[in-house]
């Protein structure tokens, strides 16, 4: 090289131009030594910064393009300053040659410039420390967020893949959820906006297309998996709800009798809110009957559409709910008033004992506690001893009667239940 001694040392006839040379080129490596430092600690700052910008802006529901958050503006303002340096640098990184021959007072300006950007760039190193450490919790969320994209599009691959076998097999063996057809369009489609977004580094974005992905993936796989047992349970569902059906029939002859009996022997007030229970029963059980035809072709169907069918069945199962439970309380209502009225004082004797327990329960108590509940406790007393009364009348009023024994009976328990409640 023309610059370089055959010796290796400065040439004697030219030694200050071959040592200005040799200090321009030191200083060079110097610089370009603090540089990369700098850049190491500088490393996906700018990227970090626009990752917590896009996402505050995403959890307040803003235009990411302007919007700005501490970190942003502090990196921006710190970038400025680690900028101008490095941007010397870069330009005379560039005019410099360290294989040239150049003129001594050259080299000795290289030499002067090279060393003066590398104590700049050296004296931003405590600034960027103290910058990471100033904004570690934004910058390691930022961090965070980006890391995660890559696992988030491999789970969302994998169970989408997993999902689609899933409803092939559902397909194949004759049964079909649209809502899970649906769900693994939707991640399908997010996938492929995460994966784009995240070779075009838009971190953001590629998470939260990512998040969507695996969640609708993961929908998709449960309804596809669970496609040929929830369409078992329809059948079965179909089979019980039809002898429940048969079973309520043959007891709508209860009904009619408990009714009769209740308008004969008992006083409307009593049984006015039981009064329309033949004509619920008799509806329901005809929409019943209506609903299980509509699903007994559903069930024949091919494919079956298991979501669809399931909710029939739920409406099936509702109203034969409702119209048993509607026959029950006629029935179970005749039941009372002729437990009550055939036998008072066994009545009288049953509430009393609950009041006799009760009382033990109340005197285990704490004495604040005791205090507290002792005037409710006499106040359901008297009322006991109101309902003696009643029953001595010559002609009681046995719907009155049961129903302030069982609201004593409530009042009892919801007190006790308060109390070990706490």
């Amino acid at each position: 090289m023309a610059n370089e001694p055959e010796s290796g040392g400065p040439r004697w006839w030219r030694r200050s131009r071959d040592l200005a040379l040799a200090a321009a080129r030191a200083a060079h490596a110097d610089a370009s030594q603090a540089m990369v430092h700098l850049e190491s600690l500088e490393v996906d700052l700018n990227e970090l910064s626009a990752i917590d910008a896009a996402a505050a802006a995403r959890r307040a529901r803003a235009n990411p393009v302007g919007f700005r958050t501490p970190l942003a503006d502090a990196w921006d303002q710190l970038s400025v300053r680690t900028g101008l340096p490095a941007l010397e640098f870069y330009e005379m990184d560039a005019a410099y040659d360290a294989a040239a021959d150049l003129e001594e007072s050259e080299a000795q300006r290289f030499a002067q410039r090279f060393a003066a950007v590398a104590g700049q760039l050296r004296g931003l190193f405590p600034e960027v420390d103290a910058f990471r450490a100033q904004h570690s919790v934004a910058l390691d969320a930022a961090l965070a967020l980006r890391d995660a994209v890559p696992e988030l599009i491999r789970t969302a691959t994998t169970t989408l893949k997993e999902a689609g076998l899933a409803l092939a097999a559902g397909s194949a063996a004759g049964m079909e959820d649209p809502s899970a057809r649906t769900a693994h369009a939707r991640a399908s489609t997010d996938l492929g906006a995460a994966r784009a977004a995240a070779d075009e580094r838009r971190w953001v974005e590629a998470h939260a297309a990512a998040t969507r992905a695996r969640g609708d993936a993961g929908t998709a796989l449960e309804l596809a998996s669970t496609l040929e047992a929830r369409g078992a349970q329809v059948r079965n569902g179909f089979l019980s709800v039809r002898t429940r059906c048969d079973a309520l029939r043959n007891q709508q002859g209860r009904l009619d009798d408990a009714m009769s009996q209740l308008r004969r022997r008992y006083t409307l007030p009593t049984w006015r809110h039981v009064e329309d229970a033949p004509a619920v029963v008799t509806a329901s059980l005809r929409r019943v009957e209506d609903d299980l035809v509509a699903l007994d072709r559903l069930l024949a169907a091919r494919p079956l559409v298991v979501p669809d069918a399931a909710d029939l069945l739920a409406a099936v199962r509702t109203s034969v709910t409702e119209a048993d439970r509607r026959l029950r309380a006629a029935v179970d209502l005749l039941a009372h008033l002729d437990e009550v009225s055939r036998n008072p004082d066994q009545t009288l004797a049953d509430l009393q004992r609950r009041l006799v327990d009760t009382r033990r329960f109340v005197a285990g108590r704490s004495a604040q506690e005791a205090t507290r509940m002792s005037p409710t406790l006499d106040k359901l007393a008297a009322r006991a001893e109101s309902l003696r009364s009643a029953i001595g009348e010559d002609r009681p009023d046995w719907g009155a009667v049961l129903a302030e024994k069982e609201s004593i009976e409530a009042a009892i328990d919801a007190m006790i239940r308060n109390a070990r409640n706490g």
